[in-house]
């Protein structure tokens, strides 16, 4: 028997790209669905900002996810 790639119950689904509403599949036994839009880094590539971009994108992201773990915390 296979197992699912995730759980069955009892866990929140975070996108954290763009993309996600038309590239991933929906994760209907998410107790939520919490979508955090990012502005890709990549378009950086090859340019004297792409450190600074990429570790600008990791912060905001960083920051954000703490902040939703934050909320799904004090509810349960």
């Amino acid at each position: 028997m296979e197992e699912s790639p995730n759980p069955t119950y009892g866990f929140e689904a975070i996108m954290t790209f763009s993309e996600a509403d038309a590239e991933c599949p929906v994760v209907s036994d998410a107790d939520a669905w919490i979508k955090l839009f990012y502005e890709d880094p990549k378009a950086a590539d090859g340019t004297l900002q792409e450190a600074h971009r990429y570790d600008e994108r990791c912060e905001q992201i960083a920051t954000d996810i703490l902040f939703v773990f934050s909320q799904i915390k004090d509810q349960n």
